[in-house]
């Protein structure tokens, strides 16, 4: 068999046995670029773009400030100022009894009065100088008329009657009524267990005062004893309305915190009877004032009891501060609550259970709310109370005078790891200067912290007591927050 016939037969044993068998044969070949159609694609991708990116800004810068203000409302707020009224209780003056001059008294002639100094000093004649006087009233008299009013005071005795006393009390609980539109009750509410594992809710109530309208919230201040630990907070007004409401800042200092509800869920009705508050100084509650004490006194929601100051010297040491505390003749339950107000309408102090002696524990007591407005309007408007961690007291004239020690904020004692025991500042040690601002007494101290916040970095300038004499000591000192 020949090589031709062998190859036949192979490729038709290939054909049968399906080996090497091609169902398609494709040739794939490249296509032709066209640059042209390439770069007018290009082109117009661009330009789309561009017109993307400029319709983009146009939205962002229309409409964004819209979206922005929708999603995140600006900040309203006012700013709080809490005023205090310095004006002391005073009886109106009597003035002096002056005789009238066409009065003769004694029978006294004209004639026989002795010439005035005046007329001793000129030498004129009398009728000469009563012509001067004449002008003289007549050249006055053209400028400014002048009334002369004689007053005279007269005494009258009388028995007082059950009417007086009736009078007097209608007046008393005026003050008291009108008060009550200022304050609040405040309840905390608490979740607890009992021992068969059944949970229920504690409601402890107390009672607040409403100091500020700051455009977006009503502010009011309240012991914070009872709202540590509460999951819910409503608070109760003049009208008997019922709102919740949420603590917003404390002052650990004065154990009060600020609690807040938004306007817009007040009723007109509730918005409509309630009164902010109105206080008093220091100068306004001198022993033997009498006050009225508002809220709840005797444990009660709206009680009233009436007494009056009989002490304002005994003074708290606080962190960074102190506070003069007012004790009455009040009788009054060992929960009391409200404030105290003397016979203007001011409250001049937040009924506060320090300072409780164990001889007189129902005597009623309150933190002068001159010592504690400063620190209530800051915390009022959001802001936290900076510490430097001293207690201090003021360096007395005759501790100047005789022991040479400078006058400024004299340190007592130094608070554990606070930032003034981590610069070094001892006991002992007279600050000075904080920062820019003099300080010569513990007032002037206080009122330096409150002006800076947590964080802040100041120098401290005190003068430390050496073996002769005082050495003048600065520290860089980074405040903290008060807690």
């Amino acid at each position: 068999m020949s090589d031709r016939e062998d190859l036949e037969k192979k490729e038709n044993d290939k054909q049968q046995s399906g080996a090497g068998y091609e169902f398609i044969t494709e040739t794939i070949k490249k296509p032709r670029v066209n640059k042209r159609k390439f770069f007018k694609k290009v082109a117009v991708s661009i330009f789309c773009g561009i017109i993307f990116g400029l319709c983009a800004c146009a939205t962002i810068v229309l409409f964004f400030p819209r979206i922005q203000n929708l999603m995140t409302p600006a900040d309203e707020t006012k700013p709080v100022s809490l005023p205090v009224d310095e004006t002391a209780l005073e009886e109106e003056p009597v003035e002096p009894f002056v005789m009238p001059e066409h009065d003769n008294p004694g029978g006294v002639a004209e004639a026989d009065k002795e010439p005035s100094e005046s007329e001793k000093v000129t030498g004129e004649e009398p009728e000469k100088a009563e012509n001067t006087e004449d002008k003289t009233e007549e050249k006055s008299a053209d400028d400014e008329k002048e009334v002369v009013v004689n007053n005279i005071v007269e005494t009258i005795e009388k028995d007082l009657e059950l009417d007086d006393y009736r009078s007097l009390l209608r007046k008393i609980s005026a003050i008291a009524t009108t008060t009550q539109k200022s304050l609040v009750t405040v309840a905390g509410v608490t979740s607890n267990t009992d021992w068969f594992k059944n949970s229920y809710e504690n409601n402890n109530s107390t009672t607040g005062i409403i100091i500020a309208d700051n455009g977006k919230e009503l502010l009011m201040v309240s012991p914070s004893d009872i709202l540590h630990r509460a999951r819910n907070v409503r608070v109760t007004f003049c009208d008997g309305e019922t709102y919740p409401a949420r603590v917003k800042n404390s002052d650990v200092n004065a154990d009060l915190c600020i609690v807040s509800i938004d306007l817009d869920r007040l009723s007109e009705k509730t918005q409509a009877q309630i009164e902010m508050a109105q206080f008093g100084s220091l100068a306004t509650s001198a022993v033997g004032v009498p006050v009225v004490a508002v809220g709840a006194p005797y444990g009660a929601p709206g009680s009233v009891g009436m007494g009056q100051i009989t002490s304002n010297s005994v003074i708290l040491d606080k962190t960074d501060s102190n506070v003069h505390i007012i004790s009455t003749d009040i009788y009054a339950s060992t929960a009391a609550s409200g404030v105290i107000v003397n016979y203007n309408g001011r409250i001049v102090g937040i009924i506060c259970h320090e300072d409780m002696s164990d001889n007189m524990p129902n005597l009623l007591r309150a933190y002068s709310v001159s010592d504690i407005s400063d620190s209530m309007e800051k915390i009022s408007n959001g802001q936290s109370l900076a510490t430097l961690g001293i207690i201090g007291t003021d360096v007395t004239e005759e501790a100047n005078s005789e022991r040479k020690v400078p006058f400024g904020a004299y340190v007592k004692e130094v608070i554990a790891d606070s930032p003034a025991m981590n610069v070094g500042i001892r006991n002992g040690d007279v600050i000075v200067k904080i920062g820019t601002i003099e300080i010569g007494s513990f007032t002037d101290y206080k009122q330096a912290i409150l002006k800076y916040q947590p964080q802040d970095i100041v120098t401290v300038t005190l003068e430390r007591p050496g073996r002769d004499e005082y050495t003048e000591m600065t520290y860089e000192v980074t405040l903290e927050e008060l807690k």
